[in-house]
């Protein structure tokens, strides 16, 4: 009986089949475990200004406030705002009414300029709550920033991060003696801090770029 003879007679008679051998594949798969791969973590836990957490609670942070001249600012702004948006409104009541170029009902177009008189009032009288609402602190890694009063927003500028911090004023600032930070980060992101005098935002502006430069070094 030769090697090569893929089948058998055993001692009555009938044909055996010798057992297969099994494939590399197979061996493979027979003795493989499947288990999920264990993932290292390659960035360490979130920890602000060693804190030992990954959240900021605006609660424990003493915030440097705005000027109060900035309050002026923004009020100048809101009544220049306001007479425009108001203007606009009274558009189809002067165009019905006086012109007779448009055919609105009466009711329609003084609705339309009542509700935006409400409005822009109701905005006037949350200006002085959104200027309180403004902050910063200056913390060891980051750069906190504060606004709103129902949606509230902070925001964490680490200072690594930071590529050109810009000085400006716009015309109303410059009257009263206010500048702001425009501050651009990696990725395009920019964060603005408005309603600083103008040797605060100098100050600023300088400590900022040197732990801007010094942090980077240390990237």
């Amino acid at each position: 009986m030769t090697e090569n003879r893929l089948i058998e007679d055993n001692d009555q008679g009938q044909a055996v089949r010798p057992p297969a051998v099994a494939t590399p594949w197979q061996q493979a798969q027979a003795t493989e475990t499947f288990s999920s791969p264990a993932f290292t973590p390659t960035l360490p836990p979130l920890d602000l200004d060693g804190l030992g957490k990954d959240f900021i609670d605006p609660a424990d942070i003493e915030w440097k406030r705005v000027s109060p001249k900035y309050l002026k600012v923004r009020m100048i702004s809101r009544a220049i705002w306001s007479l425009i948006m108001i203007a606009l409104a009274c558009l189809p009541l002067l165009f019905t009414e006086v012109l007779g170029w448009w055919n609105m009902p009466l009711w329609l177009s003084v609705s339309l300029a009542a509700v935006m008189v409400v409005w822009q009032i109701w905005l006037t009288i949350i200006v002085r709550r959104q200027v309180r609402a403004l902050g910063y602190s200056e913390r060891a890694e980051h750069l906190l920033t504060r606004k709103g009063i129902m949606f509230r927003k902070v925001r964490a500028v680490p200072y690594g991060r930071i590529q050109f911090i810009d000085v400006s004023s716009g015309p109303v600032e410059n009257m009263v003696g206010l500048s702001h930070l425009d501050i651009k980060t990696a990725g395009g992101a920019s964060t603005v801090l408005p309603g600083l005098d103008r040797a605060e935002a100098q100050r600023l502006r300088e400590i900022l770029t040197d732990l801007s430069d010094t942090k980077m070094v240390g990237l």
